[in-house]
């Protein structure tokens, strides 16, 4: 098989292996309720039906909550409704409006952002519950995870690295920084066949509006066995031998939140005579789940050919705070 077929179905698989073992946390009302004694400050109230009720709290008789709002007055919400209760007073502003922010900001489809996680977070992403991948942050600045289809070929952990270079004083014009390594291999399938990319890479904006470049080599290493006839013998014997080959490699993505429920997101890949990706957008579900789709398509500089429309879609939990 050809290096840039393996290049394609790495690419592909890169774009649909995303994440593993997904959780379920339903939050604990009582535990999630603030206590009452802050009636200056702003709460946003998440219910069950994901819609959200913005306003002072003003009284909880341990049954329901009293939310003073600008628009509708005082309402009153039992507790067996509220799935959270968070201040606004670090929530981002979209046309006037705090919203939740982005459960999902340090990657795009495929492509990482320089975007930290905080220790502890992590998230879980499927797609079409084929290919699942994970990532967990040790700290606030490196993050390990692993991705595979359910039939576990190729099989790819990875090590990220994420630092805050820069922040504005409005908190929108910040640069991060990323760095890391991926790497697998196609397992059972073909256990002497492994596949790597390391990559360098800077994000501008924030976690609601940002781009980000990323530069940096894909690799594959396949091994051989040569067989050779001995005409003295009459027997064939044989070696082994590795060929590596790597290419360059360089990804341009965006996100631009445009409401509280979803973001305009795009990612492009040129490696090599390949160009891959596509535009698409990523939906919010509440404060900790998005799907994301796309049209994605792949395009050969060298033959001037290529496919577009294929279609993406994946789901994605954040866990921890």
């Amino acid at each position: 098989m050809t290096m840039k077929k393996y290049m394609m179905i790495f690419m592909v698989l890169g774009f649909s292996v995303m994440k593993v073992n997904a959780q379920t946390e339903q939050a604990n009302n009582s535990a999630n309720v603030v206590s009452a004694d802050t009636n200056d400050v702003e709460y946003m109230v998440e219910l069950n039906d994901n819609s959200t009720i913005t306003g002072k709290k003003v009284s909880d008789d341990g049954r329901e909550i009293g939310i003073l709002t600008a628009d509708k007055g005082l309402i009153l919400i039992p507790k067996y409704q509220i799935k959270s209760i968070s201040s606004v007073a670090k929530m981002p502003v979209l046309a006037g409006k705090r919203i939740f922010p982005n459960p999902h900001p340090s990657r795009y489809y495929y492509s990482p952002s320089g975007i930290p996680m905080k220790k502890g977070e992590g998230y879980v992403q499927a797609i079409y519950y084929l290919a699942f991948q994970a990532q967990y942050a040790l700290n606030d600045h490196w993050s390990i995870g692993a991705a595979a289809p359910i039939w576990a070929a190729p099989f790819l952990v990875n090590v990220k690295y994420t630092n805050t270079l820069s922040e504005s004083a409005d908190g929108k014009q910040n640069v991060y920084l990323a760095t890391g390594v991926q790497a697998g291999s196609l397992s059972y399938i073909d256990p002497g066949i492994w596949l790597g990319v390391g990559y360098v890479g800077l994000t501008f904006g924030n976690p609601e509006s940002n781009v980000t470049i990323n530069g940096g080599v894909l690799g594959l290493s396949q091994k051989y066995t040569r067989y050779y006839y001995d005409p003295v013998t009459f027997d064939y014997t044989y070696t082994y031998s590795r060929e590596n080959e790597v290419r360059p490699a360089i990804s341009l993505s965006f996100n631009q939140r445009v409401s509280s429920s979803a973001s305009l997101m795009g990612e492009v890949w040129y490696v090599g005579d390949l160009i891959v990706g596509g535009p698409g957008m990523r939906f919010y579900a509440g404060r900790k789940s998005a799907i994301d789709v796309a049209v994605l398509g792949a395009y050969d500089v060298y033959w001037g050919d290529g496919i577009f429309g294929i279609p993406f879609v994946s789901w994605t939990r954040k866990f921890g705070k």
